[in-house]
């Protein structure tokens, strides 16, 4: 069973009892998204394409998508055509 905690800079993440982990840094899950995702990936890719697409698959809270999602429409170079989220709890 997962269960959210509040991380170190206040934001929140999903705490799985089961595996005994977290599904971010307990230190910030929005700091550690906006490190990975934000900082390493998307702004790495802007320069080099002139379309981005975005596809996370995984057991998480989508956080890592949202937040590209609200960068990129932050960004006046990106018009966000299409968003669509599809949620399935086991």
């Amino acid at each position: 069973m997962s269960t959210i905690i509040e991380t170190q800079d206040g934001s929140h993440t999903l705490y799985s009892s089961r595996f005994g982990e977290s599904y971010h840094s307990r230190y910030g899950a929005i700091q550690e998204s906006r490190h990975v995702f934000i900082s390493a990936g998307l702004y790495y890719v802007i320069p080099l394409r002139k379309e981005i697409r975005i596809l996370e698959m995984g057991f998480g809270s989508g956080l890592n998508a949202f937040l590209s999602l609200l960068e990129a429409k932050k960004r006046s170079a990106f018009v966000v055509r299409r968003h669509r989220s599809l949620s399935y709890c086991l």
